[in-house]
């Protein structure tokens, strides 16, 4: 079984196509078609994966200090998004 708190997590640049508008993730799967929108915290999760590859931690590590939020209380939020967007094969682990 994949520990996906230990991956580290980028942007699966050959399957998604993106674009932000009005502040807001707009992402294509290329292979399903399906499109998908973020909000303000998943778009900045996404710019982050875009130009760098995150552990978990790292990931709320930054959005704590960008939002000033408690990395704890945010934990869960940060891994169903990461979750969600691997099972969408949008992001890929290593």
């Amino acid at each position: 079984m994949i520990n996906l708190l230990r991956m580290k997590y980028r942007v699966n640049s050959s399957l998604a196509t993106w674009r932000v508008l009005d502040g807001e993730a707009v992402i294509i799967n290329n292979e399903t078609s399906y499109y998908y929108s973020l909000n303000k915290t998943g778009t900045y999760i996404w710019s982050l994966l875009v130009d760098d590859e995150m552990s978990v931690d790292e990931i709320i590590e930054s959005v704590s200090s960008e939002y000033g939020l408690d990395g704890e209380a945010i934990k869960q939020d940060i891994t169903a998004i990461l979750d969600n967007l691997y099972k969408e094969k949008l992001v890929e682990g290593k």
